[in-house]
């Protein structure tokens, strides 16, 4: 990995790091409106990062693909690796997943508890339970989507087509060539 990208990712870190450390110890809705910034910026240089260290394997893929030739276990790494790779770590290291799920069924259980008894007083609650669900609602739904998305792919995978194969070879030269990987 060349040495300009991996102080890149080091200094990218150590930056989000400080930032964190700032935004914990005083937080507002600026700071961690930067954070978002920063993590989507780290993201982007991972990425690239990631992408740095496979370019070798992957422009032998890319052969490969384009002259119709069967696949290797590395190739389907590196496939795995440009298209997939970011939901299934995801997944594998998601661990709040069945949290969310109960708390989800709290909050529904919370409404119905409330909805035969809510007055002028107690209107407000409901609000503020239906606002927790709203929040929490997007981080279930991202999860099953990436799972889904994990699936749809290694089914794919198994049926490569020809016109699929292209796409994957376009895919893959597009991603070592774009600056922003």
């Amino acid at each position: 990995m060349p040495t300009l990208t991996t102080s890149r990712l080091a200094e990218s870190v150590e930056t989000l790091k400080q930032a964190g450390e700032l935004a914990l110890q005083n937080p507002t809705v600026e700071d961690f409106m930067d954070i978002e910034r920063r993590l989507s910026g780290l993201a982007a240089v991972i990425r690239e990062v990631q992408q740095s260290m496979w370019a070798r394997e992957a422009k032998a893929t890319i052969r490969r693909l384009e002259k119709d030739e069967p696949l290797t276990a590395t190739d389907r790494d590196v496939i795995r690796t440009f298209i997939v790779a970011d939901a299934q770590h995801y997944i594998a290291l998601e661990n709040n997943f069945h949290d969310w799920l109960n708390e989800f069924r709290r909050l529904l259980g919370e409404l119905d508890r409330r909805v035969n008894t809510a007055d002028r007083d107690s209107i407000g609650d409901m609000r503020g339970v239906v606002k927790d669900a709203i929040r929490l609602v997007p981080d279930i739904r991202n999860y099953l989507e990436e799972r889904k998305r994990l699936e749809r792919f290694d089914l794919a995978q198994d049926t490569l087509d020809t016109q699929s194969r292209t796409m994957l070879a376009r895919i893959l030269k597009e991603q070592l060539s774009s600056p922003n990987r």
